[in-house]
């Protein structure tokens, strides 16, 4: 059914619905509670949250979504981490991109409406140059700064190409945005190849796979758009997102395989924080995916044994140096836990 949703307790999302993400019925708007600033003043690189109030008691600190978070967020919510084979080839940047802008409607961030900011290139077509440079114009013109002196912020998320070295910093260019480049001070260029070079060289180990970027930019006075803070994702040729190389290898036998599965999210939980990697939905109970990327550390694959027996539901493991274990039959019902032990498939 592609209206079933696994469990929120196997990935992240627990976390965050009813703190960071809560949803009004009344009007079918969501409100998303956001730990970074949307706003610029003057020259400084963004204005952060201030009350103007002294704190008057001890209380814990309100859950709010990263910038990687809200990425995750709206994958999820467009349902890209979900994979049923009938969408073989069916998948390609025409369709993320218009999934994506339509998940942005109805939700609210810090009081304005997400469409309203979010710059999702579309699909580049030579013979349409003028009509998609036209609309990306109409939405960077509601990022000009306000009589107060502040200026919104805009989000982007685009499939990274490539950055370079030059006078202001770094010129990024993002795939199907070809004539739109954007800039980053020094800084940021530095940070960026930081702290994301490693997934950049697993995104070039994993065939097919695309470094999708979130990021907060602004709008300069000679009208060209500057990098605030950037998060990114790695997915698969199908847009399925993965982490290391064995969820990659995880995502690719399930896809060929045919089977029907929800890739998880981490949301704002930290990478040491164990999660399913996937849920099967071609079962009559839900089936947790969990994986372990690094077999000798111990304590890793300790923690990814404690929540899968911790868990309410059927479990497949992966956390050995063996070749990974086949899948549960789509007809197996409820039983214990699935591995590349057979004594334990029931």
């Amino acid at each position: 059914c592609s209206s079933y949703q696994p469990p929120e307790e196997l990935s992240g999302l627990a976390q965050v619905q009813g703190s960071a993400i809560t949803e009004s019925p009344e009007d079918g708007t969501t409100t998303l509670k956001v730990g970074f600033p949307l706003k610029k003043m003057g020259k400084s690189r963004a204005m952060p949250e201030l009350t103007g109030k002294k704190p008057t008691e001890a209380k814990e600190t309100p859950r709010k979504l990263t910038l990687t978070s809200l990425l995750h967020y709206l994958w999820h919510e467009a349902d890209l981490g979900k994979w049923y084979p009938a969408m073989e080839g069916k998948r390609y940047w025409g369709l993320v991109h218009s999934v994506l802008r339509r998940t942005a409607a109805g939700k609210i961030v810090k009081g304005q409406d997400l469409a309203r900011i979010l710059y999702v290139p579309e699909q580049f077509k030579a013979e349409q140059k003028a009509e998609i440079s036209a609309a990306r114009n109409r939405l960077f013109g509601n990022l000009r700064q306000t009589q107060s002196g502040s200026s919104p912020l805009g989000l982007l998320i685009a499939e990274y190409k490539t950055h370079d070295p030059n006078s202001m910093g770094a010129r990024f260019v993002f795939k199907h945005a070809p004539d739109c480049s954007f800039y980053a001070d020094k800084d940021l260029a530095r940070r960026f190849d930081s702290v994301f070079s490693e997934q950049l060289q697993l995104a070039g180990f994993v065939d097919g796979a695309h470094p999708i970027v979130i990021a907060t930019f602004s709008i300069s006075k000679k009208g060209f758009p500057t990098l605030h803070e950037i998060g990114m994702m790695l997915v698969s040729r199908n847009w399925i997102p993965f982490e290391t190389i064995r969820e990659s290898e995880l995502v690719s036998a399930l896809v060929d395989q045919k089977r029907a599965f929800q890739k998880s999210l981490r949301f704002n939980l930290d990478a040491g924080t164990p999660i399913a990697s996937g849920v099967l939905l071609d079962m009559r109970d839900p089936v947790a995916l969990f994986v372990a990327d690094d077999p000798n550390d111990t304590d890793a694959v300790a923690a990814i044994v404690d929540t899968a027996s911790e868990s309410s539901f059927v479990d497949w493991r992966w956390i050995d140096h063996e070749p990974m274990p086949a899948f549960p039959d789509r007809d197996l019902g409820r039983s214990n836990h699935l591995s590349g032990d057979t004594d334990d498939v029931q």
